[in-house]
């Protein structure tokens, strides 16, 4: 008959038992969160988000353009209006030389230099807000923004149910 040599063995029993309260506990704690917790769903109304610089100069004041699947809308500083121009519209503009969007461009870039010609720092600063649908309309507009020498532009991509109200 043989006997089994004693070897020094360790239990993890108090290590299996503190690691099943613990995820037992967490499982409870994130039911609990979820039942709590408003379903929030794709289906709400346009809410209005607080947008904030984070990061950038105080002395930058954006400027919006959101891009849409079939529009580029933005806020004319000079006439105090909202705009909006339909892509095939642009896209004729742009082939025949005269598209109100390029001189509003231009009129920013220019009220920039002289901003900065007389006070210093202040800069009007445009901002793509690219909705998902508008990729195309953000990539045709970067491509006219970059024929601008020295004006800087942003994008921000969004979500189709934020809504970001102009200045």
């Amino acid at each position: 008959m043989r006997h089994r040599r004693m070897e020094p063995g360790v239990t993890l029993f108090p290590f299996l038992s503190v690691l099943l309260s613990t995820m037992g506990v967490l499982a409870f704690l994130s039911i609990s969160f979820l039942l709590i917790t408003p379903e929030l769903t794709e289906f709400q109304d346009r809410k209005q988000i607080e947008f904030q610089w984070v990061g950038a100069p105080g002395y930058v004041e954006p400027i919006f353009i959101r891009c849409f699947e079939d529009r580029i809308e933005y806020f004319d500083l000079f006439k105090n209006t909202n705009r909006s121009v339909e892509l095939d519209s642009l896209i004729q503009q742009v082939k025949g030389g005269e598209s109100e969007l390029i001189r509003y461009l231009f009129s920013v870039l220019h009220l920039n230099k002289r901003i900065k010609k007389q006070f210093g720092k202040t800069e009007y600063y445009p901002l793509l807000l690219v909705y998902p649908e508008g990729v195309l309309a953000s990539e045709m507009l970067l491509e006219i923004i970059n024929q601008i020498e020295e004006l800087n532009v942003g994008l921000e991509p969004m979500l189709s149910h934020w809504d970001i109200p102009y200045q």
